[in-house]
Protein backbone atom coordinates (compact mmCIF):
# COMPACT_ATOMS: atom_id res chain seq x y z
CA UNK A 1 0.00 0.00 0.00
CA UNK A 2 1.43 3.41 -0.97
CA UNK A 3 1.58 6.39 1.40
CA UNK A 4 -1.46 8.18 -0.06
CA UNK A 5 -3.64 5.06 0.22
CA UNK A 6 -2.45 4.52 3.80
CA UNK A 7 -3.43 8.09 4.74
CA UNK A 8 -6.84 7.70 3.12
CA UNK A 9 -7.40 4.42 4.94
CA UNK A 10 -6.40 6.00 8.27
CA UNK A 11 -8.81 8.91 7.74
CA UNK A 12 -11.66 6.52 7.01
CA UNK A 13 -10.83 4.26 9.97
CA UNK A 14 -10.50 7.10 12.48
CA UNK A 15 -13.52 8.86 10.96
CA UNK A 16 -15.66 5.81 11.75
CA UNK A 17 -14.27 5.69 15.29
CA UNK A 18 -15.10 9.38 15.80
CA UNK A 19 -18.67 8.94 14.55
CA UNK A 20 -19.16 5.89 16.78
CA UNK A 21 -17.95 7.74 19.84
CA UNK A 22 -19.99 10.87 19.13
CA UNK A 23 -23.12 8.73 18.99
CA UNK A 24 -22.49 7.59 22.58
CA UNK A 25 -21.92 11.06 24.09
CA UNK A 26 -25.19 11.24 25.96
CA UNK A 27 -24.37 14.10 28.31
CA UNK A 28 -26.17 17.41 27.80
CA UNK A 29 -23.97 19.93 25.99
CA UNK A 30 -24.51 23.48 24.76
CA UNK A 31 -25.98 23.72 21.27
CA UNK A 32 -22.96 25.71 20.07
CA UNK A 33 -20.62 22.91 21.18
CA UNK A 34 -22.64 20.23 19.44
CA UNK A 35 -22.43 22.32 16.28
CA UNK A 36 -18.69 22.75 16.71
CA UNK A 37 -18.23 19.00 17.02
CA UNK A 38 -20.06 18.37 13.75
CA UNK A 39 -17.99 21.05 12.00
CA UNK A 40 -14.81 19.43 13.35
CA UNK A 41 -15.84 16.04 11.97
CA UNK A 42 -16.33 17.60 8.55
CA UNK A 43 -12.97 19.41 8.70
CA UNK A 44 -11.29 16.17 9.64
CA UNK A 45 -12.88 14.27 6.75
CA UNK A 46 -12.14 17.05 4.24
CA UNK A 47 -8.54 17.79 5.20
CA UNK A 48 -7.33 14.35 6.27
CA UNK A 49 -4.05 13.74 8.05
CA UNK A 50 -1.04 15.84 7.04
CA UNK A 51 1.71 14.32 4.93
CA UNK A 52 5.31 15.14 4.00
CA UNK A 53 4.12 17.71 1.43
CA UNK A 54 3.09 19.93 4.33
CA UNK A 55 6.12 21.97 5.39
CA UNK A 56 5.19 21.78 9.08
CA UNK A 57 5.06 17.96 8.90
CA UNK A 58 7.88 17.26 6.47
CA UNK A 59 10.15 15.60 9.03
CA UNK A 60 7.42 14.08 11.22
CA UNK A 61 6.74 10.41 10.44
CA UNK A 62 3.10 9.47 10.93
CA UNK A 63 3.16 5.88 9.68
CA UNK A 64 3.73 4.37 13.13
CA UNK A 65 0.91 6.38 14.70
CA UNK A 66 -1.63 6.01 11.91
CA UNK A 67 -0.89 2.31 11.58
CA UNK A 68 -2.31 1.73 15.06
CA UNK A 69 -5.94 0.91 15.72
CA UNK A 70 -6.65 3.29 18.58
CA UNK A 71 -10.27 3.61 19.73
CA UNK A 72 -11.77 6.36 21.90
CA UNK A 73 -11.48 5.24 25.53
CA UNK A 74 -14.49 5.48 27.80
CA UNK A 75 -13.49 3.58 30.94
CA UNK A 76 -13.65 5.19 34.38
CA UNK A 77 -11.06 4.24 37.01
CA UNK A 78 -12.80 5.30 40.19
CA UNK A 79 -11.16 2.53 42.22
CA UNK A 80 -7.71 4.14 42.10
CA UNK A 81 -6.40 5.55 45.38
CA UNK A 82 -3.54 7.93 46.04
CA UNK A 83 -1.17 5.05 46.84
CA UNK A 84 -1.60 3.76 43.29
CA UNK A 85 -0.20 6.97 41.81
CA UNK A 86 2.27 7.91 44.53
CA UNK A 87 5.31 7.40 42.28
CA UNK A 88 3.92 9.98 39.86
CA UNK A 89 3.32 12.73 42.41
CA UNK A 90 5.70 15.60 42.99
CA UNK A 91 7.30 15.64 46.41
CA UNK A 92 5.32 18.65 47.50
CA UNK A 93 1.83 18.78 48.99
CA UNK A 94 1.05 22.45 49.37
CA UNK A 95 -0.22 23.21 45.88
CA UNK A 96 -3.62 22.43 44.33
CA UNK A 97 -3.67 19.21 42.28
CA UNK A 98 -6.27 18.14 39.72
CA UNK A 99 -5.82 14.53 38.57
CA UNK A 100 -7.32 13.19 35.35
CA UNK A 101 -7.30 9.45 34.68
CA UNK A 102 -7.67 8.37 31.06
CA UNK A 103 -8.80 11.88 30.22
CA UNK A 104 -11.44 12.25 32.95
CA UNK A 105 -11.36 14.20 36.19
CA UNK A 106 -10.74 12.05 39.29
CA UNK A 107 -11.91 14.11 42.30
CA UNK A 108 -10.91 11.47 44.87
CA UNK A 109 -7.27 11.70 43.75
CA UNK A 110 -7.22 15.49 43.58
CA UNK A 111 -6.46 18.24 46.09
CA UNK A 112 -8.99 20.98 45.44
CA UNK A 113 -7.71 24.53 45.90
CA UNK A 114 -8.96 27.11 48.33
CA UNK A 115 -9.93 29.92 46.00
CA UNK A 116 -10.67 33.58 46.34
CA UNK A 117 -13.61 35.23 44.64
CA UNK A 118 -13.14 35.50 40.91
CA UNK A 119 -10.94 32.40 40.56
CA UNK A 120 -12.25 29.09 39.23
CA UNK A 121 -10.16 25.90 39.02
CA UNK A 122 -11.71 22.59 38.14
CA UNK A 123 -12.95 20.22 35.49
CA UNK A 124 -13.82 21.50 32.02
CA UNK A 125 -16.76 19.10 31.94
CA UNK A 126 -18.17 20.72 35.07
CA UNK A 127 -17.55 24.20 33.68
CA UNK A 128 -19.44 23.34 30.50
CA UNK A 129 -22.31 21.92 32.55
CA UNK A 130 -22.58 25.24 34.37
CA UNK A 131 -22.86 27.04 31.03
CA UNK A 132 -20.19 29.74 30.95
CA UNK A 133 -21.79 31.23 27.85
CA UNK A 134 -19.91 33.54 25.45
CA UNK A 135 -16.70 33.43 27.50
CA UNK A 136 -16.41 29.65 27.17
CA UNK A 137 -17.53 29.67 23.56
CA UNK A 138 -14.85 32.24 22.72
CA UNK A 139 -12.13 30.30 24.56
CA UNK A 140 -12.93 27.10 22.68
CA UNK A 141 -13.13 28.70 19.23
CA UNK A 142 -10.97 26.73 16.75
CA UNK A 143 -8.22 28.30 14.66
CA UNK A 144 -8.91 28.54 10.96
CA UNK A 145 -5.82 26.46 10.19
CA UNK A 146 -6.60 23.60 12.62
CA UNK A 147 -5.05 20.32 11.45
CA UNK A 148 -6.51 16.82 11.71
CA UNK A 149 -5.42 16.16 15.29
CA UNK A 150 -6.93 19.43 16.53
CA UNK A 151 -10.15 18.58 14.69
CA UNK A 152 -10.19 15.16 16.37
CA UNK A 153 -9.79 16.85 19.74
CA UNK A 154 -12.56 19.32 18.92
CA UNK A 155 -14.90 16.47 18.05
CA UNK A 156 -14.10 14.15 20.95
CA UNK A 157 -12.90 16.08 24.00
CA UNK A 158 -14.94 15.34 27.11
CA UNK A 159 -12.92 16.76 29.97
CA UNK A 160 -9.75 18.53 30.99
CA UNK A 161 -8.63 21.38 33.19
CA UNK A 162 -10.46 24.69 33.43
CA UNK A 163 -8.77 27.68 35.04
CA UNK A 164 -10.33 31.14 34.99
CA UNK A 165 -8.78 34.04 36.87
CA UNK A 166 -10.78 37.26 37.00
CA UNK A 167 -9.29 40.68 36.33
CA UNK A 168 -6.64 41.70 38.84
CA UNK A 169 -6.78 38.39 40.72
CA UNK A 170 -3.84 36.07 41.39
CA UNK A 171 -3.46 32.39 42.29
CA UNK A 172 -0.64 32.32 44.81
CA UNK A 173 0.23 28.58 44.62
CA UNK A 174 1.00 26.67 41.41
CA UNK A 175 -1.97 24.67 40.13
CA UNK A 176 -1.05 21.22 38.78
CA UNK A 177 -3.02 19.35 36.13
CA UNK A 178 -1.81 15.73 36.20
CA UNK A 179 -3.01 13.49 33.38
CA UNK A 180 -2.48 9.78 34.04
CA UNK A 181 -3.17 6.97 31.60
CA UNK A 182 -3.88 3.53 33.01
CA UNK A 183 -3.01 0.50 30.90
CA UNK A 184 -5.81 -1.10 28.94
CA UNK A 185 -6.16 -4.40 27.12
CA UNK A 186 -7.14 -2.58 23.93
CA UNK A 187 -5.14 0.41 22.65
CA UNK A 188 -7.16 3.53 23.44
CA UNK A 189 -6.95 7.20 22.61
CA UNK A 190 -7.93 10.12 24.82
CA UNK A 191 -8.55 13.74 23.85
CA UNK A 192 -8.29 16.09 26.86
CA UNK A 193 -8.91 19.80 26.40
CA UNK A 194 -7.57 22.43 28.80
CA UNK A 195 -8.72 26.05 28.99
CA UNK A 196 -6.54 28.61 30.78
CA UNK A 197 -8.22 32.02 30.74
CA UNK A 198 -6.66 34.98 32.55
CA UNK A 199 -8.46 38.30 32.47
CA UNK A 200 -6.75 41.69 32.53
CA UNK A 201 -3.92 41.90 35.08
CA UNK A 202 -4.48 38.36 36.37
CA UNK A 203 -1.58 36.05 37.32
CA UNK A 204 -1.19 32.28 37.70
CA UNK A 205 1.29 29.42 37.53
CA UNK A 206 0.02 26.20 35.95
CA UNK A 207 1.85 22.85 35.80
CA UNK A 208 0.60 20.48 33.08
CA UNK A 209 2.00 16.91 33.31
CA UNK A 210 1.39 13.70 31.39
CA UNK A 211 2.38 10.31 32.84
CA UNK A 212 1.24 6.69 32.86
CA UNK A 213 0.84 3.62 35.03
CA UNK A 214 2.32 0.64 33.24
CA UNK A 215 3.86 0.17 29.80
CA UNK A 216 0.69 -0.03 27.73
CA UNK A 217 0.24 1.40 24.25
CA UNK A 218 -2.15 4.36 23.91
CA UNK A 219 -2.56 7.73 22.22
CA UNK A 220 -2.95 11.04 24.04
CA UNK A 221 -4.19 13.87 21.81
CA UNK A 222 -4.44 16.97 23.97
CA UNK A 223 -5.04 20.63 23.22
CA UNK A 224 -4.48 23.45 25.71
CA UNK A 225 -6.05 26.82 24.91
CA UNK A 226 -4.50 29.88 26.59
CA UNK A 227 -6.14 33.31 26.52
CA UNK A 228 -4.24 36.15 28.21
CA UNK A 229 -6.01 39.47 28.38
CA UNK A 230 -4.34 42.86 28.80
CA UNK A 231 -1.44 42.77 31.29
CA UNK A 232 -2.04 39.16 32.38
CA UNK A 233 0.87 36.84 33.19
CA UNK A 234 0.95 33.04 33.00
CA UNK A 235 3.82 30.76 33.99
CA UNK A 236 3.07 27.47 32.22
CA UNK A 237 5.21 24.38 32.91
CA UNK A 238 4.41 21.48 30.58
CA UNK A 239 6.11 18.07 31.04
CA UNK A 240 5.48 14.87 29.07
CA UNK A 241 6.85 11.71 30.75
CA UNK A 242 4.57 9.02 29.36
CA UNK A 243 4.99 5.30 28.75
CA UNK A 244 7.76 4.18 26.41
CA UNK A 245 5.04 2.64 24.22
CA UNK A 246 2.80 5.73 24.19
CA UNK A 247 1.99 8.16 21.39
CA UNK A 248 1.51 11.80 22.35
CA UNK A 249 0.21 14.73 20.31
CA UNK A 250 0.14 17.93 22.32
CA UNK A 251 -0.92 21.39 21.24
CA UNK A 252 -0.67 24.69 23.10
CA UNK A 253 -2.60 27.49 21.39
CA UNK A 254 -1.90 30.93 22.88
CA UNK A 255 -3.61 34.26 22.29
CA UNK A 256 -2.03 37.30 23.94
CA UNK A 257 -3.54 40.75 24.37
CA UNK A 258 -1.56 43.94 24.90
CA UNK A 259 1.09 43.86 27.62
CA UNK A 260 0.48 40.22 28.54
CA UNK A 261 3.35 37.88 29.42
CA UNK A 262 3.61 34.13 28.83
CA UNK A 263 6.56 32.30 30.40
CA UNK A 264 6.62 28.64 29.38
CA UNK A 265 8.57 25.44 29.83
CA UNK A 266 8.17 22.48 27.47
CA UNK A 267 9.84 19.17 28.39
CA UNK A 268 9.51 15.87 26.50
CA UNK A 269 11.02 12.80 28.17
CA UNK A 270 8.80 9.79 27.41
CA UNK A 271 6.74 8.25 24.66
CA UNK A 272 7.61 6.18 21.63
CA UNK A 273 6.35 9.03 19.43
CA UNK A 274 5.59 12.55 20.57
CA UNK A 275 4.99 15.95 19.06
CA UNK A 276 4.27 19.20 20.89
CA UNK A 277 3.23 22.44 19.19
CA UNK A 278 3.23 25.96 20.60
CA UNK A 279 1.29 28.36 18.38
CA UNK A 280 1.25 32.02 19.41
CA UNK A 281 -0.87 34.94 18.18
CA UNK A 282 -0.08 38.41 19.48
CA UNK A 283 -3.29 40.44 19.53
CA UNK A 284 -2.05 43.65 21.16
CA UNK A 285 1.21 45.64 21.41
CA UNK A 286 3.77 45.16 24.15
CA UNK A 287 3.11 41.46 24.76
CA UNK A 288 5.94 39.01 25.54
CA UNK A 289 6.32 35.27 24.93
CA UNK A 290 9.17 33.25 26.46
CA UNK A 291 9.60 29.50 26.09
CA UNK A 292 12.39 27.20 27.25
CA UNK A 293 12.40 23.56 26.25
CA UNK A 294 14.24 20.28 26.77
CA UNK A 295 13.78 16.96 25.01
CA UNK A 296 15.36 13.51 25.22
CA UNK A 297 15.19 10.85 22.54
CA UNK A 298 16.70 7.39 22.72
CA UNK A 299 15.87 3.71 22.38
CA UNK A 300 14.20 4.33 19.00
CA UNK A 301 12.13 7.22 20.36
CA UNK A 302 10.89 10.02 18.14
CA UNK A 303 10.27 13.49 19.61
CA UNK A 304 9.18 16.63 17.77
CA UNK A 305 8.79 20.24 18.94
CA UNK A 306 7.11 22.72 16.64
CA UNK A 307 6.89 26.45 17.42
CA UNK A 308 4.87 28.94 15.38
CA UNK A 309 4.98 32.55 16.60
CA UNK A 310 3.18 35.23 14.62
CA UNK A 311 4.05 38.89 15.28
CA UNK A 312 1.22 40.86 13.71
CA UNK A 313 1.21 43.94 15.99
CA UNK A 314 4.07 46.28 16.99
CA UNK A 315 6.25 46.25 20.07
CA UNK A 316 6.05 42.56 21.04
CA UNK A 317 8.93 40.26 21.88
CA UNK A 318 9.46 36.53 21.74
CA UNK A 319 12.32 34.26 22.85
CA UNK A 320 12.59 30.49 22.51
CA UNK A 321 15.52 28.37 23.71
CA UNK A 322 15.38 24.58 23.21
CA UNK A 323 17.96 21.92 23.97
CA UNK A 324 17.97 18.27 22.97
CA UNK A 325 19.81 15.21 24.27
CA UNK A 326 19.81 12.24 21.88
CA UNK A 327 21.20 8.78 22.45
CA UNK A 328 20.82 5.23 21.16
CA UNK A 329 18.80 5.33 17.95
CA UNK A 330 16.74 8.31 19.06
CA UNK A 331 15.49 10.86 16.57
CA UNK A 332 14.30 14.41 17.15
CA UNK A 333 12.83 17.25 15.13
CA UNK A 334 12.88 20.91 16.09
CA UNK A 335 10.86 23.15 13.78
CA UNK A 336 10.63 26.77 14.88
CA UNK A 337 9.02 29.50 12.79
CA UNK A 338 8.72 33.19 13.63
CA UNK A 339 6.78 35.47 11.29
CA UNK A 340 7.06 39.26 11.65
CA UNK A 341 4.36 40.90 9.59
CA UNK A 342 4.61 44.29 7.89
CA UNK A 343 2.92 46.28 10.66
CA UNK A 344 4.84 44.61 13.51
CA UNK A 345 7.51 47.27 13.91
CA UNK A 346 9.72 47.33 17.05
CA UNK A 347 9.57 43.53 17.26
CA UNK A 348 12.24 41.63 19.16
CA UNK A 349 12.58 37.91 18.43
CA UNK A 350 15.18 35.25 19.21
CA UNK A 351 15.04 31.52 18.46
CA UNK A 352 17.77 29.03 19.36
CA UNK A 353 18.12 25.25 19.32
CA UNK A 354 21.15 23.23 20.51
CA UNK A 355 21.52 19.46 20.44
CA UNK A 356 23.96 17.01 21.99
CA UNK A 357 24.31 13.63 20.25
CA UNK A 358 25.52 10.84 22.52
CA UNK A 359 25.67 8.08 19.91
CA UNK A 360 26.38 7.74 16.20
CA UNK A 361 22.90 6.38 15.54
CA UNK A 362 21.10 9.41 17.01
CA UNK A 363 19.65 11.92 14.56
CA UNK A 364 18.15 15.40 14.72
CA UNK A 365 16.52 17.63 12.10
CA UNK A 366 16.60 21.23 13.29
CA UNK A 367 15.00 24.04 11.32
CA UNK A 368 14.73 27.47 12.98
CA UNK A 369 13.13 29.99 10.59
CA UNK A 370 12.56 33.74 10.48
CA UNK A 371 10.19 35.47 8.06
CA UNK A 372 10.50 39.23 8.42
CA UNK A 373 8.37 41.72 6.50
CA UNK A 374 8.89 44.76 8.77
CA UNK A 375 11.84 47.19 8.81
CA UNK A 376 12.43 48.05 12.47
CA UNK A 377 13.11 44.60 13.93
CA UNK A 378 15.71 42.93 16.14
CA UNK A 379 15.73 39.22 15.37
CA UNK A 380 18.11 36.28 15.52
CA UNK A 381 18.03 32.52 15.18
CA UNK A 382 20.52 29.69 15.45
CA UNK A 383 20.97 25.95 15.62
CA UNK A 384 23.83 23.73 16.77
CA UNK A 385 24.47 19.99 16.80
CA UNK A 386 27.49 18.52 18.55
CA UNK A 387 28.91 15.76 20.70
CA UNK A 388 30.58 15.60 24.10
CA UNK A 389 34.11 16.85 23.67
CA UNK A 390 36.77 14.23 24.52
CA UNK A 391 38.79 16.88 26.38
CA UNK A 392 35.88 17.64 28.71
CA UNK A 393 35.31 13.95 29.39
CA UNK A 394 39.04 13.36 29.95
CA UNK A 395 39.19 16.28 32.39
CA UNK A 396 36.50 14.74 34.60
CA UNK A 397 37.78 11.17 34.31
CA UNK A 398 41.31 12.27 35.19
CA UNK A 399 39.90 13.41 38.52
CA UNK A 400 38.57 9.97 39.33
CA UNK A 401 35.01 10.39 38.09
CA UNK A 402 33.64 7.25 36.35
CA UNK A 403 32.72 7.64 32.70
CA UNK A 404 28.95 7.30 33.12
CA UNK A 405 28.90 9.78 35.98
CA UNK A 406 31.07 12.19 33.98
CA UNK A 407 28.66 11.96 31.06
CA UNK A 408 25.73 12.62 33.39
CA UNK A 409 27.48 15.73 34.70
CA UNK A 410 28.21 17.06 31.21
CA UNK A 411 24.67 16.36 29.98
CA UNK A 412 23.07 17.97 33.03
CA UNK A 413 25.38 20.94 32.57
CA UNK A 414 24.22 21.20 28.97
CA UNK A 415 20.58 21.11 30.11
CA UNK A 416 21.10 23.42 33.09
CA UNK A 417 19.96 26.59 31.32
CA UNK A 418 16.56 25.03 30.66
CA UNK A 419 16.31 23.36 34.08
CA UNK A 420 16.87 26.72 35.77
CA UNK A 421 13.87 28.06 33.88
CA UNK A 422 11.63 25.68 35.87
CA UNK A 423 10.21 27.80 38.67
CA UNK A 424 8.92 24.86 40.74
CA UNK A 425 11.83 23.17 42.62
CA UNK A 426 10.09 19.81 43.05
CA UNK A 427 9.41 19.60 39.32
CA UNK A 428 12.92 20.73 38.44
CA UNK A 429 14.40 18.00 40.65
CA UNK A 430 12.15 15.36 39.08
CA UNK A 431 13.18 16.36 35.55
CA UNK A 432 16.88 16.42 36.46
CA UNK A 433 16.65 12.99 38.11
CA UNK A 434 14.91 11.54 35.05
CA UNK A 435 17.53 13.00 32.71
CA UNK A 436 20.34 11.63 34.89
CA UNK A 437 18.73 8.17 35.02
CA UNK A 438 18.33 7.96 31.27
CA UNK A 439 21.76 9.32 30.45
CA UNK A 440 23.32 7.07 33.06
CA UNK A 441 22.55 4.06 30.86
CA UNK A 442 24.55 5.51 27.98
CA UNK A 443 28.12 4.28 27.82
CA UNK A 444 29.24 6.41 24.90
CA UNK A 445 29.45 3.46 22.54
CA UNK A 446 27.10 3.47 19.58
CA UNK A 447 23.49 2.76 20.68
Amino acid sequence: MNAAAALTGAVERYGRAIETRLATLAEPQPAWLAGRRREAVKRFADAGFPDAKSEAWRYTPLQGLLGQDFRPGSEDFTALVEGDIEELLLQVTDHPLLVFVNGRFAPTLSRPPTLSAGVRVGSLRDALALGRGPQMERSLAPRGDAHAFESMNEALFEDGGFIHVAAGQRIDSPVELLFITVGLDEPAMHHPRNVLYLEAGAQATVVERYASLGPSRYFTNVLTVVQLETGARLDHLRVQEESAAAFHMGGVRIRQAAGSHYVGLGVSLGGAWSRCEHRVDFQGPGAAFELDGLYLAGERQFVDHHIDVRHSVPGCRSRETFKGLLYGAGRAVFDGRIVVERDAQKTEAALNNANLLLSRNAEVDTKPQLEIYADDVKASHGAAVGQIQPAELFYLRSRGIPENEARQMLCLGFAQEVLEACSLPALRERIAADVARRIGSVTGREG
